[in-house]
């Protein structure tokens, strides 16, 4: 049984609480490097832990995220004036570069001294491929960017999707994301094969489609990033279809993509806390080995209205179809995305669910040690520990092989494990 404050410690996430303090140790993204699309275009408002942030891209091209009000009389830096290299409050004329420096004040006497002593907040951000990565924690506690592939690859192996607002707490998206069993019926769409007989799941064969429908176990592998879950369905008394998903700290899942064994490519989802209530959806398709034509971004971009706002949301139901539920050729009735459909259990949890009235099961297992691992990642912040997934040894990490993803059908008493790269 998850108690009730077990709950709150992991989806609480402002300034000063446990969650909140372990999530500002990791670079998140902050947002698309697209909504900045050139120097000195307009700011944008980015809420991220509860913090009211505003970002710009200096005449040099460089990315600032400050606090949003004015360290004068904090009026908001949105209207602020993007010029010359920093950003300067419409109110009284104050103006910040990216680091947070006041760099002007105006309005003050010539031999002012009050720049040199008040530091506006500001978070460091670094960008890489189409994304604004930003590190709220203490700077001297500061860590490299993780050597992930969609960090570290070519920006033509790496499409960035659009980015989601969702309607519910960052928790509940993220245990989505990490809950293989579900895919099989959430996402499950029909098509009739060729010849006619018999109809099987969009992406999969007929085996592999007819397996998932089967009770499935579940593996489990703990280590120093994250934790790995493969699901294992039977085909038959001799094979199993097997599954990865993969979550890493502090809010991301991977699921396979592709057809072979171990995928050509994954799916990266990030969910990053704007508060406790919302949460920003970022999605990434890696391809290891090939490029990409940036058609997966350009089909979700389609899918988003202003503020990043899904088109088919909770207020009008994401536009169910009652018939083609019915009729079997879309299992959940929405059609749309797997975010939307994901966002349809999610935010239909409520704001922030209670999870001392659930009932889970063995195909949970990923959701449970997931939990556990957030709580003892809390714990090792609170003890003065670097938490899990930092490493500051260049050698460690590079973890980008960790990622790698599996979709196949193995002899059933074949280890999985077998066919994944070993470093």
């Amino acid at each position: 049984m998850f108690t009730k404050e077990e709950n709150e410690l992991l989806v609480r996430v402002g300034p000063g609480t446990p969650m909140g303090e372990l999530f500002r140790r990791y670079w998140i993204p902050a947002l698309l490097s697209e909504e900045l699309p050139e120097p000195d275009c307009a700011p944008v408002r980015a809420k991220l832990l509860c913090e009211d942030l505003v970002a710009f891209r200096d005449t040099n091209g460089r990315i600032g995220l400050l606090a949003e009000n004015c360290s004068h009389r904090r009026a908001s830096l949105f209207y602020g004036r993007n010029e010359e290299c920093g950003l300067r409050c419409i109110y009284h004329g104050w103006k910040y570069d990216i680091e947070g420096n006041i760099v002007d004040t105006p309005a003050e006497p010539a031999e002012s001294m009050i720049k040199h002593h008040v530091k506006h907040p500001a978070y460091p951000c670094i960008e890489k491929n189409g994304m604004v990565w930003t590190y709220m924690g203490p700077r001297e506690k500061m860590p490299p960017l993780p050597d992930l592939p969609w960090m570290t690859l070519p920006a033509d192996h790496v499409d960035v999707g659009s980015k989601f607002l969702l309607e519910c707490n960052w928790l509940q998206c993220l245990e989505g994301d990490n809950d293989s069993i579900h895919s099989a019926y959430l996402h499950k769409r029909i098509r009739t094969p060729r010849n006619g007989e018999g109809r099987i799941a969009v992406g999969q064969t007929a085996e592999q489609s007819s397996a998932r429908e089967r009770p499935a176990s579940v593996d489990i592998e703990v280590n120093d990033w994250g934790v790995r879950a493969v699901t294992k369905y039977p085909v038959d008394d001799d094979q199993i279809f097997v599954r990865t998903n993969t979550f890493l700290m502090p809010c991301i899942g991977n699921t396979p993509r592709g057809r072979t064994p171990v995928n050509e490519a994954m799916h990266t989802i990030y969910q990053v806390p704007a508060d406790d209530y919302t949460n920003w959806r970022y999605d990434f398709e890696t391809y290891w080995d090939q490029t990409t034509d940036g058609s997966y971004g350009r089909a979700q971009r389609h899918e988003v209205g202003p503020g990043f706002r899904k088109l088919m949301n909770l207020q009008n139901d994401y536009l169910i179809d009652r018939t083609r539920q019915k009729s079997g050729e879309i299992y959940c009735g929405i059609d749309a995305g797997n975010h939307t459909q994901d966002a349809c259990v999610t935010e239909t949890m409520g704001p922030i669910t209670d999870r001392t009235k659930e009932h889970l099961g063995h195909t949970d297992m990923h959701i449970i040690e997931l939990r556990r691992y957030l709580l003892k990642a809390i714990r090792d912040v609170q003890e003065g520990r670097d938490p899990p997934g930092i490493f500051r040894d260049p050698e460690k990490n590079r973890i980008g092989n960790l990622c790698h993803m599996l979709t196949a059908t193995i002899p059933a008493g074949a280890d999985w494990r077998d066919l994944l790269p070993k470093s």
